[in-house]
């Protein structure tokens, strides 16, 4: 009887039921705003996002979809919880719980880890912005450095938020922590440089030799497996003269190679001009 008599009173109480109907009207009002809040903050991110990899398709900048689209997820996702908990939090305090008591046990919990943690959440925070700003991927050919100062270089062989993994050409692996990753030099995103410098011993006049030169150069631009490896309609040139000693004359060749095609150009054009000057080593032997 207690019992019912309570809820018999609690509702002839107009006061609190006012009470009660108000504050349950703010909790549906904070959700509410809350999911408003959600909806608003996933248009911008989609937006961003998007303007980000049409960017990268139109100048044929290379980024993997797949993980563009799992950073999309995350960040949404990180977004949608921080907003529903701070909600959370608004509706404890309404109810009349005290969430200065919880926000500082919380407080004084993330003190005590974040001293034995600072190293770690350093790498996870610098690895979500690797990701988010998309500076290499898994298969790039990167240099990695920390206030100016050499790690490490090779392809990247796998990308976490926690650290990055490179084999470097002589086959060594390192494990790089994200947070000691200051500055890095990707040589895949577009285009690599092949580059030859080709020290000639000047048998004829230098406008005999040049001609010879351009031959190839030339040869080669018109080749359909010269076009194949190289970027865009970039052509092959002679980028300058680097030296003139002892009848040597050094010409520096270079065009714009797709990504790890440059080995392969600059093999070829070796190849190509030993079998130019092959020719006349041969005349001038039988002279």
């Amino acid at each position: 009887m207690n019992f019912i008599e309570k809820i018999k009173g609690t509702i002839n109480n107009t006061d609190l039921l006012i009470t009660i109907l108000e504050k349950f009207l703010i909790i549906i009002g904070i959700f509410i705003v809350a999911s408003i809040l959600v909806r608003i903050f996933n248009k911008i991110i989609d937006y961003v996002m998007t303007t980000r990899d049409n960017a990268n398709k139109k100048f044929n900048i290379k980024f993997n979809e797949k993980r563009s689209e799992t950073l999309h997820k995350l960040v949404k996702s990180a977004v949608r919880y921080s907003i529903y908990f701070i909600a959370f939090f608004q509706v404890l305090s309404i109810l009349g719980v005290n969430t200065t008591s919880i926000v500082a046990s919380a407080g004084i919990a993330s003190v005590a880890i974040g001293f034995g943690a600072q190293s770690l959440v350093k790498d996870i925070i610098s690895g979500f912005f690797i990701i988010l700003e998309g500076q290499f991927d898994v298969g790039d050919n990167v240099k990695i450095y920390n206030q100016a100062a050499f790690i490490a270089g090779g392809d990247v062989m796998s990308l976490g938020l926690r650290s990055t993994k490179i084999r470097s050409k002589d086959g060594e692996v390192y494990f790089i922590p994200n947070g000691t990753i200051n500055q890095v030099v990707n040589y895949s995103l577009m285009y690599n440089l092949a580059l030859v410098e080709l020290p000639i011993k000047i048998d004829e006049t230098i406008e005999k030799s040049e001609e010879r030169v351009n031959k190839v150069i030339n040869s080669a631009n018109s080749s359909k497996e010269y076009r194949e490896l190289l970027y865009k309609n970039d052509k092959l040139h002679i980028d300058n003269i680097e030296n003139i000693a002892d009848n040597v004359i050094t010409i520096k060749v270079v065009g714009k190679a797709k990504v790890g095609k440059k080995n392969k150009v600059e093999t070829m054009l070796r190849r190509d001009f030993y079998k130019e000057f092959e020719s006349l080593l041969t005349s001038n032997e039988e002279k």
